[in-house]
């Protein structure tokens, strides 16, 4: 019995001192969020002329004219965004970019940040419209600039491998792995599994 009372014991102590230094842990990480938040709101505007803007190349791009009406959507779309300033700011936080940027530029990444999403999504919307209307060179080039992008979109790489797999280019499957390792995104590692999978499937 007094075994059993000694074990609740140390187990009650355990669960005790564990709790407290999960406290203590979050009450640090919360006040060195904080910390930087203040430094943040604090830093001052710098010039952002030398980033690395996303130019889209509208004149080598496959619009269509005339197009049924999806197609004409979203060609727009990225013409519309032609006219705008992009910037890929995947894994940037909303402090880190005051920290780097100053406060007063953060309004203007965000929307920079926000064309770019707007840009990836539509490019693979457009590269998967072509691909279902067996448009495959039209295809290959608004997927290829997606990745040139950067896009974290899997269906953008999942295609293009499915083209360069039909179009029996499988040494080009190496470029897309090579290019989805070097993502910072959550969706890399699904990306990098599909791929793979897709380029053995060519050799069966």
């Amino acid at each position: 019995m007094l075994i059993v009372i000694g074990t609740l014991l140390f187990i009650y102590i355990l669960i005790q001192t564990s709790s407290a230094n999960q406290k203590r842990n979050l009450q640090k990480a919360k006040d060195a969020y904080w910390q930087r938040e203040r430094k943040a709101n604090s830093t001052r505007k710098v010039d952002l002329s030398d980033l690395n803007y996303i130019t889209i190349p509208v004149d080598s791009l496959p619009f269509a004219e005339p197009a049924e009406e999806e197609l004409t959507t979203l060609q727009n779309n990225i013409k519309n965004l032609a006219k705008a300033p992009i910037l890929n700011l995947t894994g940037l936080s909303n402090t880190d970019l005051k920290l780097t940027y100053g406060v007063a530029n953060l309004t203007f990444l965000t929307q920079c940040d926000n064309n770019y999403t707007l840009l990836v999504q539509n490019l693979s919307k457009w590269g998967s419209y072509l691909y279902d209307h067996n448009k495959w060179n039209e295809a290959v080039t608004v997927l290829e600039f997606g990745i040139r992008c950067k896009s974290d979109i899997s269906k953008n790489y999942i295609l293009l491998a499915q083209l360069y797999k039909t179009m029996e280019v499988p040494e080009k499957i190496d470029d897309l792995i090579q290019s989805a390792q070097a993502l910072d995104s959550l969706t890399k590692e699904n990306i990098l599994k599909s791929l793979k999978e897709i380029k053995m499937s060519y050799y069966l």
